[in-house]
């Protein structure tokens, strides 16, 4: 439950922008991740 507190905490103080750039970042991440892996694999 330790956890979901700590959540619910770090929700409570960054609001919803926080939450949507978060959420953008990581699928920006991992869309690079897939595009670099991809041209690796394809060019070798």
């Amino acid at each position: 439950m330790k956890v979901g507190n700590a959540i619910q905490n770090w929700l409570d103080t960054h609001g919803l922008g926080a939450i949507i750039a978060a959420v953008l970042g990581i699928i920006i991440t991992l869309a690079v991740i897939l595009v670099v892996g991809g041209y690796l694999i394809v060019t070798r």
